[in-house]
């Protein structure tokens, strides 16, 4: 992670990475942990399960620990659920990877992403690669997540930018309306295309309500 001193009139973009430049495909994710017969992706909700996701997520515990707790409750080796979760990054949503990598020659390019360490790791090696953003605002290095407030207000001290200066995109509404209650300028990103041309307006009329 890391910030820069931004110019009052220069414009960074902050983008949500899954759904936007990762493809995810949950199915995949769902039947590779189904395979060791002890979980089912529509049986009730296994609370040690969800505390292991969100401590995860938060950074709270190691990727040992985070195997260690779920191999038990899949029924599977740790090899098998590193498979599993890799499994749901599916390949790079190349329209929008594409653009970005141009929109990156004149401008400040960030993410925040609500990840943990072996997704993101899978990303960045495998996917995207390590320099596809300026800089990386991460839940598991934070320990904060979307939508709370803390950690945008986090992005936007360390980016020393205005809530004005930020244009932000996520495929998620509920950080849609987080942002825009900061007074981000906030794009809902529901296809390549329409963002795409958001950005454009945006660049045409960097003064744009955040109304998106």
């Amino acid at each position: 992670m890391g910030g820069q001193t931004q110019q009052r009139d220069q414009l960074l973009f902050v983008f949500d990475v899954g759904g936007v430049f990762i493809e995810l495909n949950a199915d995949r994710r769902r039947t590779a942990l189904e395979a060791g017969g002890r979980w089912s992706g529509g049986s009730a909700p296994d609370a040690g399960l969800a505390e292991a996701n969100m401590l995860f997520r938060l950074g709270r515990i190691s990727e040992g620990d985070y195997l260690d707790r779920v191999q038990h409750i899949y029924g599977l080796t740790i090899e098998q659920v590193l498979a599993a979760e890799t499994a749901l990054l599916s390949g790079v949503l190349e329209e929008m990877a594409s653009y970005v990598r141009q929109l990156r020659v004149a401008h400040r390019v960030v993410c925040l992403s609500n990840t943990q360490a072996i997704h993101w790791r899978h990303i960045i090696e495998e996917l995207l690669g390590p320099e596809f953003f300026d800089a990386c605002y991460l839940s598991h290095e934070m320990g904060m997540e979307k939508p709370a407030e803390d950690i945008y207000l986090a992005v936007q001290e360390r980016e020393n930018v205005w809530a004005d200066q930020i244009i932000f995109v996520d495929d998620t509404l509920d950080n849609i309306r987080t942002s825009r209650r900061l007074g981000w300028n906030s794009i809902y990103h529901t296809s390549a295309a329409e963002t795409i041309s958001h950005i454009e307006q945006v660049l045409r009329q960097p003064t744009a309500a955040q109304q998106l």
